[in-house]
């Protein structure tokens, strides 16, 4: 459990999502109700020296733009995930551990139909992320059948990045962001859109 406290230090309550997850019965990862995957990483002594905890995204089930849709909804909580935090002890950072970790829970969320890998961090880490093929940006921006569907938080930068080749993170001019493409079908945009401050023109 201090390994998640380190994921977000700041956090009040940084075990609670923990505790939730840990409550629920053994079942194969992805297929807990919540869609919650959980990852350790051990030394050669077996001691736990890195975690990673990921699921749903909670903006999916709550944003005024779908909730009202609930097959949409349903739809959107299988085809995005996100990595809720990743923490190494102190002593092992700096070998990889973190880096294997995500790798691991991408290629777990790809072998479960995912399409969309999403996650928020301080602004420290855009350099890390970006290495890792992230697209880092302030607002997440989807194309969805309903039309853009935007999400912001107040205080960490939000990472996306495509799981199937489908999926494309587009520069459109006056976007206030980089729009993804390809999450569900019919959502693709072509080269000469543009966005107007209100409406994307295609």
């Amino acid at each position: 459990m201090n390994l998640i406290a380190m994921a977000d230090p700041g956090h009040p309550d940084p075990f609670g999502e923990a505790r939730q997850l840990l409550a629920l019965p053994h079942q194969p990862p992805l297929s807990h109700p919540g869609l919650n995957l959980c990852l350790l990483a051990r030394d050669g002594r077996g001691a736990p020296v890195g975690a990673l905890l990921a699921g749903v995204p909670r903006w999916v089930l709550e944003h005024p733009g779908i909730a009202h849709d609930i097959v949409l909804t349903g739809t959107m909580v299988e085809k995005i995930g996100m990595i809720h935090g990743v923490a190494v002890r102190p002593g092992h950072r700096g070998r990889g551990i973190g880096r294997a970790l995500i790798a691991h829970a991408e290629q777990r969320f790809t072998r479960a139909g995912y399409d969309l890998m999403t996650l928020n961090h301080d602004g420290d880490h855009d350099r890390y992320y970006t290495h890792l093929g992230y697209t880092v940006t302030d607002m997440l921006v989807i194309n969805l059948p309903v039309g853009l569907v935007a999400q912001t938080t107040d205080d960490t930068r939000m990472c996306a990045k495509p799981l199937n080749p489908r999926v494309k993170v587009t520069d459109v001019p006056g976007a206030p962001a980089p729009i993804i493409t390809g999450v569900l079908p019919g959502t693709d945009i072509p080269k000469h859109a543009w966005f107007d401050g209100r409406t994307l023109h295609m």
